[in-house]
């Protein structure tokens, strides 16, 4: 994420959770507002607004509505508020470059929570991650179908409720038995009951930023996962690098390694894929060693 994101100091962060939380209970959305246009105007970090505003401002209501003192069409108030809140945030973030990788979310059969999966959406989205949202209560049949399709490089599904474990481990089971190497993650509370005996499960995350964590380290330990437009990008951004260090214009390397500008242009952009030859031919113009171009 971006380095510039303004990260507050702890009390900061709790006085105004506590001002927001107290804001949407009592219905004072002027004074939401305002706190929402605070925080995009002061450049707070997404993941301080999503995980330490919206949850656990959520999180609080929730349990106020559970002990029967606010009503449910409150609750559901204070929910679209924060779903407009996560639009402002979007809004004022600009995506990095795509890093290859396609992931698809839904929560599982019959479980009608999203929040949480629009949150892991985009921190995924903020990470360079082509992202399908799927939405909430997708059938089983239904889901695994369109997996076989588009057969993504990560699954995640989330499950609320324990009583939906059942159908979340069938369909995790179900996309394992594709044979098509796609990883499986999970979360959600009910999802952590079953994290560590079910044999299938690739990862397990307890909020969306520890999601992106656990799905990029584990396509750093499966060299397989990582696509070709990502090795392409890395090996474009070296050859640039070491193009500019050595003083030399795309005109200059094409004539040394005998290869079109255009042709060399493609390459540092990363949209171009490279041949043995061809690479040699750019290596040994540049003066290093091929694996030095092809290294982490």
């Amino acid at each position: 994420m971006n380095s510039n994101w303004y990260v507050p100091p702890k009390t900061e962060i709790q006085a105004v959770s506590k001002q927001l939380t107290s804001s949407l209970v009592n219905g004072h959305y002027n004074q939401a507002n305002l706190i929402s246009r605070m925080l995009i105007s002061q450049q707070w970090s997404p993941a301080v607004i999503y995980l330490d505003l919206i949850r656990s401002t959520l999180n609080h209501i929730g349990n106020l509505w559970h002990q029967g003192k606010i009503l449910i069409t409150e609750e559901h108030r204070a929910t679209q508020f924060c779903l407009l809140l996560m639009d402002r945030v979007r809004n004022n973030f600009r995506l990095p470059t795509p890093n290859g990788m396609k992931i698809s979310m839904a929560a599982i059969e019959d479980d009608t929570h999203v929040i949480g999966l629009y949150m892991t959406a985009d921190f995924f989205r903020w990470d360079g991650w082509n992202v399908e949202l799927l939405g909430s209560s997708i059938p089983n049949n239904d889901l695994i179908k369109y997996i076989d399709t588009t057969v993504p490089n990560f699954v995640l599904l989330s499950c609320t409720f324990p009583k939906s474990n059942q159908k979340l481990e069938q369909a995790i089971e179900s996309i394992k038995l594709l044979n098509k190497g796609i990883k499986v993650l999970v979360g959600g509370p009910a999802a952590s009951l079953i994290k560590d005996s079910n044999k299938y499960i690739d990862g397990f995350a307890s909020d969306p930023l520890e999601a992106t964590y656990v799905a990029n380290k584990l396509v750093k330990t499966n060299p397989a996962l990582v696509p070709l437009e990502s090795v392409l990008l890395s090996l474009g951004d070296k050859i640039h690098t070491v193009r500019k260090n050595r003083n030399l214009s795309q005109s200059e390397l094409s004539k040394q390694s005998g290869l079109a500008r255009t042709f060399i242009s493609a390459v540092e952009q990363g949209k171009q894929n490279v041949s043995l030859g061809s690479l040699k031919s750019i290596s040994d113009s540049l003066g290093v060693e091929m694996a030095t171009l092809l290294s982490d």
